[in-house]
């Protein structure tokens, strides 16, 4: 009888074990994957949780099955049995936990190896990270974009940096984060696979904007990434049109809120009206002066309740001065 108990207990056991195999090794607990790293790595995952439920199961099993089978029965006053210990099971216990890190390591490296592998030619997007912004640049089509444009199934090698604070760049959906580090370039590379908009996060904490640090990604097909690329390449004919493409270039929608450009930043003052607030605020300043003053020396008319040293200082560089005429001329008329 106690023969055919265990063989039932053992039975029971090992559907247990594959069950817990197959549900934790197809559950979809990560975002929606979108690149080709980001399958490798959902396989990765996958594996790894599958492996360790079996180890669950099999560790919590053991445990209760000893806690009802050597349990101290009623009137039972006795001492336990002392076991001196059992070298074949010491060992056992030992070797397989140890095979097992090898295995996952060994696995793991190759995941690794095949995710970091470049083509030939892959896209280069230089990722600037700044307190509140992300800034991508594409030294090829000589082109800076406060939004993330990528072509489907195209090979991407992403080199990252930072010009304040440490920052962390996450696309979540493509399995993929790195820091952003001043002083030094990050790499990774990663081909896009799925068509559509995802989010872009900083994951590192980074100052009082942290959360509102977002951008996104814009996975699209080539023909429509190269259409972005021409339209980029030269600025609208309308002043308007142009005022508004660059409010969004130089990131200024990340911290600041203008309805007319679909911004709704809470890190710096709201722009709402501001060509008319702004010629009033400061005694013989217009408004075009109070404005280009404003971007190039953000600390000289500062706000009160907002902190020094959180908008850029270093748009007198990087704003050539025919589109600082344009997008002060836009503030100027909102």
């Amino acid at each position: 009888m106690k023969g055919r108990t265990l063989l039932v207990v053992s039975i029971i056991f090992g559907v247990a074990l594959v069950c817990g195999y197959l549900v934790a090794a197809n559950a979809n607990l990560l975002p929606e994957v979108a690149s080709t790293r980001g399958d490798l790595m959902q396989r990765l995952f996958n594996s790894l949780l599958g492996a360790a439920t079996v180890v669950f199961v099999l560790v919590e099993g053991l445990l209760v099955y000893s806690v009802i089978r050597f349990r101290r029965r009623a009137g039972d006053g006795g001492e336990g049995v002392a076991v001196h210990g059992n070298t074949a099971l010491e060992v056992f216990w030992t070797a397989i936990p140890a095979l097992l890190v090898v295995v996952i390591a060994v696995y793991s490296f190759r995941v690794l190896s095949a995710s970091e592998a470049e083509t030939e030619k892959p896209m280069v997007v230089e990722v600037i990270g700044r307190q509140f912004s992300w800034e991508f640049r594409y030294p090829e089509q000589g082109l800076t974009s406060s939004d993330l444009h990528l072509p489907v199934s195209e090979p991407v090698r992403f080199e990252i940096t930072s010009e304040d604070v440490i920052h962390s760049f996450w696309v979540p959906n493509f399995l993929a984060k790195r820091d952003a580090t001043p002083g030094q370039v990050s790499e990774f590379a990663v081909t896009p696979s799925e068509i559509g908009v995802f989010p872009v996060r900083c994951a590192e904490l980074c100052g009082p904007g942290h959360a509102a640090m977002v951008s996104q990604v814009i996975v699209e097909t080539p023909e429509e990434f190269d259409a972005w690329v021409e339209r980029m390449a030269s600025l609208p004919g309308d002043s308007t049109e142009a005022g508004r493409l660059l409010f969004g270039r130089y990131g200024c929608t990340g911290c600041h809120v203008l309805a007319d450009a679909g911004a709704n930043g809470l890190i710096g003052p709201s722009l709402e009206g501001i060509g008319t607030r702004a010629g009033e605020t400061v005694p013989g300043l217009d408004a075009d002066a109070y404005l280009r003053q404003s971007i190039l020396e953000p600390n000289v008319h500062l706000i009160p309740t907002y902190l020094e040293n959180i908008m850029p200082a270093d748009f007198a560089t990087r704003i050539p001065p025919h589109e600082l005429d344009l997008l002060v001329t836009y503030l100027a008329g909102r």
